[in-house]
């Protein structure tokens, strides 16, 4: 997809994202109008709104798709490097975790796919209602085709989610330090939590279905293959929003006792030495006691630092995340089935 979407921008005088917008971006609403002109019979506004709502996450799919290949997994791996000790251990996991993202997303999508299918065939019901004359109807195998591309899609959407979560759990395996004068104010700790957040937000795009998720579900015939698909979807949402806040704050907590603890140890040593060393002269001993005085400097600066995710900016976007997918099942009980 991310080779796609560079081929389409380096063939128009635009941006690479523009470009795919143009082009790429416009296969939905193509499928989408061809299937309305083929479908018989009057289309409501809800109809409308709702199919142009589920088109749009596929018309700009493929450009967060190129987004997270090529500006959020780089951006991650550039930022971590300060406060992962062991470098060679970080381009190793980094490497595997772009190959699975880049190579795996098939495991995913083909069972996706599948479900997404399911749903349409099997709620015929409700294509029905808006014009379909059925199951052998042009209309509806334009529409087939129109949900195989939304699927393919948005399964590599929730293989980036799969991605992310476990390359945070990776990376939050590897060693890891906390600087307490890092410029993010959390010790450098946050970029794990920024990886997360920003793969949530481009995620949550799949909310714009949930209206159409549920008329399906209330006028379709099967209504649960509609709620496994919603359910699964929400769940995607929950983990990666929930699963790396939890890991990257306990990751937090651990290295930082483990550092005091490695303070509180040199302290000890130092104390012990000087109480040794203080028949050697007054100079000994003096710089005994400002080598302790700058190590307990220090742990007040490592335990006086704020942790991962205890910042407003990041709380902010943590809550921004879960918003549209609330916001859009609003919108549908109390718009869109007026």
């Amino acid at each position: 997809m991310t080779t796609l979407v560079e081929a389409a921008g380096s063939r128009l005088p635009f941006s690479t994202p523009l470009s795919a917008l143009l082009t790429i971006g416009l296969i939905p609403y193509l499928l989408m109008a061809l299937f309305f002109i083929l479908a018989n019979g009057s289309h409501s506004l809800q109809v409308l709104v709702m199919q142009t709502l589920v088109a749009t996450i596929a018309a700009i799919g493929p450009v967060l798709i190129w987004h997270y290949d090529e500006h959020i997994f780089p951006t991650f791996i550039t930022e971590v490097e300060d406060v992962v000790v062991d470098n060679d251990a970080l381009i190793t996991t980094t490497n595997e975790y772009e190959r699975f993202f880049a190579t795996r997303s098939g495991y995913l999508i083909v069972p996706w796919l599948l479900l997404i299918e399911s749903v349409v065939i099997a709620n015929i019901d409700f294509f029905q209602s808006i014009g379909v004359s059925g199951l052998l109807d042009p209309a509806l195998l334009i529409y087939l085709i129109f949900a195989a591309w939304w699927s393919v899609i948005t399964g590599i959407g929730l293989h980036g989610a799969l991605t992310t979560i476990l390359c945070v759990r990776a990376v939050g395996d590897l060693k890891l330090t906390i600087d307490p004068l890092h410029h993010d104010g959390l010790g450098g700790l946050s970029t794990i939590g920024y990886f997360s957040i920003r793969a949530t937000l481009l995620v949550s795009i799949g909310s714009l279905a949930l209206p159409f998720a549920f008329a399906l579900a209330a006028r379709g015939g099967y209504q649960l293959l509609v709620y496994v698909a919603v359910v699964a979807y929400i769940g995607v949402i929950v983990l990666l929003f929930v699963y790396p806040t939890l890991y990257v704050n306990r990751r937090a907590q651990e290295v930082r006792d483990r550092i005091l603890q490695e303070k509180r140890e040199k302290i000890q040593t130092l104390r012990n030495q000087s109480a040794v060393d203080s028949a050697g002269g007054e100079l000994s001993e003096l710089e005994t006691q400002l080598k302790i005085r700058t190590l307990r400097d220090d742990f007040h600066e490592y335990q006086s630092v704020n942790l991962y995710p205890l910042s407003i900016s990041i709380l902010t976007r943590l809550a921004s995340s879960v918003l549209l997918p609330i916001a859009f099942t609003l919108l549908d009980t109390y718009v869109l089935t007026k």
